[in-house]
């Protein structure tokens, strides 16, 4: 088994699986039925919140696995492919936090509905994935700097 190869197969595994992950909870959130005029609407509340969590989740599954290690062979796809992983994360997580916000601050207010509720929720679910990977990233380069200071390297 050629571990490389494999690397690179998980790395876009990991990234469809997140992707996949937005998509259904973009599914879900059309399926929401609206508040009630009277009551309370706590379930749908509920069924809200859970959908925010869910896009979370999805965004920092999609941007941490653009992350991984890039591999070799046919599955070593994406534009930052020759750079390192905390590069990538980096890069990744910059990417989708500016994406996600476009995505909650500009196109949700462009469409109506449904629609608008779906992409903000999606939109959110990029700005976090976005801000845990460069969170992530920027702790990699810190214990690097701190290991180089340390060995004196």
């Amino acid at each position: 088994m050629n571990r490389p190869a494999l690397l690179a197969a998980l790395r876009v595994a990991v990234v469809a699986v997140g992707l996949a992950g937005h998509v259904a909870v973009a599914a879900f959130v059309f399926d929401l039925p609206p508040p009630p005029e009277t009551g309370d609407g706590v379930p749908a509340g509920f069924a809200f919140a859970f959908a925010l969590i869910g896009t979370a989740v999805a965004g920092v599954v999609t941007v941490v696995g653009y992350g991984l290690p890039a591999g070799e062979g046919r599955f070593r796809v994406g534009p930052l492919a020759d750079r390192s992983s905390t590069y990538r994360l980096v890069a990744g997580g910059a990417t989708g936090a500016v994406g996600g916000l476009a995505l909650a601050t500009g196109l949700a207010f462009l469409t109506s509905g449904t629609v608008s509720v779906a992409v903000w929720v999606t939109g959110v679910g990029f700005v976090v994935g976005g801000l845990v990977a460069l969170a992530l990233g920027g702790l990699a380069v810190g214990l690097r700097l701190v290991a180089d200071a340390v060995t004196g390297e």
